[in-house]
């Protein structure tokens, strides 16, 4: 009996799901051999029911199109896995790319505030600035993906003279097209900002974003001094993942947080000694929101909307 030892037990392997989770961004063969939905192909249904045919960006705006049940095979985006019907879920074929890890990608906003509003010296002009934080926790538990970042924005800037004429120097209302999206200057030429590089599946990292929002307050406009500067915005914040950005045709960005509002009411104005000072300020506290757009779409951005410049 002293010569008996108990052999080691083999490690059990790592446990898969019986079905891999699907995931939104990613694109999905839909398989006609099973009863597909006979609504599909009409948009408002389609993202209904958490499906896009596409979804193309761009500065000046955004498209989103139906599944092309026409296609061979029909192929489609899911943009929000949760909306997927029991029908389409036994339609949509997994092939091997896709992610095989059981959960989801989950960004955490662990807080927010804003910094400011105040009046600085830039290059001796006066500039009206303002600066949303996000603290944020990125988990890429179900598959590797780059974090990014767009803003849609509604937003009336406008420059009181001392002769009493009121000048817009940028009006959203003018595009007739609702929200726009926020470009931060004449540079900025991606829709969406990207937050870091690809993290690979499995990481978990931290974040800090901060952005100025800013006005510079001319000192004349059409040879008249300006005498105050007012702004009314609402910005709507999106944070979006893609498994691929370099790769269209089989990812796209998605949300992968409820949107987050904030805004500004206030007017700057010269005090009695000449310097440039806030008056009147209304903030809207960055706050997650259930009624904004799930699906971010504009048809123009806030570059196009500026009305006037300084002279």
């Amino acid at each position: 009996m002293e010569n008996i030892f108990p052999l080691p037990r083999p490690t059990p392997p790592s446990l898969k799901p019986n079905k891999p989770v699907i995931q939104a961004g990613h694109r999905y063969r839909i398989d006609t051999q099973n009863p597909a939905d006979s609504l599909l192909g009409d948009l408002e249904h389609d993202l209904q029911n958490g499906l896009l045919g596409a979804y193309q960006l761009s500065t000046d705006k955004a498209i989103a199109t139906a599944v092309d049940i026409k296609q061979s095979p029909i192929q489609a985006f899911v943009w929000n896995s949760e909306l997927l019907n029991p029908l389409l879920k036994t339609c949509l074929s997994i092939a091997a790319d896709h992610p095989q890890q059981p959960g989801q990608n989950r960004l955490t906003v662990l807080g927010t505030s804003l910094a400011g509003p105040e009046v600085s010296l830039v290059n001796n002009t006066p500039v009206l600035s303002i600066t949303p934080r996000f603290e944020l926790e990125w988990a890429t538990a179900a598959y590797g993906s780059q974090l990014g970042v767009l803003q849609l924005v509604e937003s009336t800037r406008t420059a009181h003279l001392a002769n009493g004429e009121n000048i817009v120097l940028l009006d959203t209302e003018a595009a007739h097209a609702g929200p726009v999206l926020y470009l931060p200057g004449t540079s900025s030429n991606l829709p969406i900002t990207a937050l870091g590089t690809m993290q690979q599946q499995g990481l978990l990292d931290t974040l800090l974003l901060e952005h100025a929002i800013t006005q510079t307050i001319p000192p004349q406009i059409a040879g008249s001094s300006v005498a105050s500067v007012s702004v009314l915005e609402k910005y709507t914040v999106y944070f979006m993942q893609n498994a691929g950005p370099e790769q269209p045709k089989r990812y796209i960005w998605v949300p992968v947080h409820l949107p987050i509002v904030w805004g500004w009411s206030i007017r700057v104005q010269q005090r009695y000694d000449g310097v440039w000072d806030v008056f009147r300020k209304k903030l809207i506290m960055p706050s997650a929101s259930t009624e904004a757009p799930q699906l971010p779409i504009w048809r123009s951005n806030s570059l196009l909307c500026g009305t006037t410049q300084a002279l």
